[in-house]
């Protein structure tokens, strides 16, 4: 589904990048696996077809060049890199930690919509994680919550901005099966707030951006997918 296709995943170290670069390179697509642990990155591609890994922090503007100069084109670019925040109230959150938060989560977007869509075939795409919680906030996680619904309104402006040549779309995942969930510190199991009653799993995010990368996705830009277990009803 994905053969001949070049794809920038970062945040592959781990978690849903490392799902998803997996499911990439085994449908034929060239992948280029980023992440800020170059060691985690490597793990990634060890074993895979046309992988490559790279170390690169989405927030510098130079890192995001260097990535995506590797090839002549580009034709996916899954901004999927992210930091959870852990849930504390709001008197208790420092500047440092709003900062940090919205820096990686959504500024991150801003700096590689600036640099990718210059690099993106015509009909490529600009793909980005967001959560859920844009649409169902949780108490305690103002920074997080904050950073993701940004990412929701950035990517929909960036859809009709970027049009015809450039597909922008988002996934957000319900909470996920991946190292970073510890880092919310949530005090009950979050997958109860779920109708499915389960967390989703990173493959469960990969098959969702792999539909979206094929060519069976060409029509579809501005869009919200959510893998969220049934979360947003």
């Amino acid at each position: 589904m994905l053969a001949g296709k070049v794809a920038v995943i970062t945040g592959a170290g781990s978690g849903i990048g490392r799902a998803t670069a997996r499911r990439f390179a085994h449908e034929g697509a060239t992948v280029i696996a980023a992440d800020i642990d170059l060691e985690n990155a490597r793990e990634t591609c060890k074993d895979l077809p046309n992988a490559t890994a790279a170390q690169a922090d989405v927030t510098r503007r130079e890192d995001v060049e260097a990535l995506v100069a590797t090839h002549d084109r580009i034709d996916v670019y899954f901004n999927n890199a992210g930091v959870p925040a852990r849930v504390k109230p709001l008197a208790e959150l420092t500047r440092e930690e709003w900062d940090r938060t919205l820096d990686v989560n959504l500024t991150a977007l801003f700096v590689a919509a600036q640099v990718v869509a210059p690099k993106l075939k015509p009909g490529g795409l600009l793909l980005v994680t967001a959560s859920i919680i844009a649409n169902r906030p949780r108490p305690g996680l103002s920074a997080y919550v904050a950073s993701k619904a940004g990412v929701v309104g950035l990517a929909k402006a960036l859809a009709t901005e970027l049009a015809p040549d450039v597909r922008v779309n988002v996934i957000n995942p319900g909470p996920a099966n991946t190292p970073m969930l510890e880092g919310f510190g949530f005090a009950t199991d979050p997958a109860q707030a779920l109708p499915l009653k389960r967390l989703i799993e990173p493959e469960d995010i990969a098959g969702a951006a792999a539909y979206l990368a094929s060519d069976d996705a060409r029509a579809i830009t501005g869009a919200v997918f959510n893998v969220d277990g049934g979360r947003d009803l």
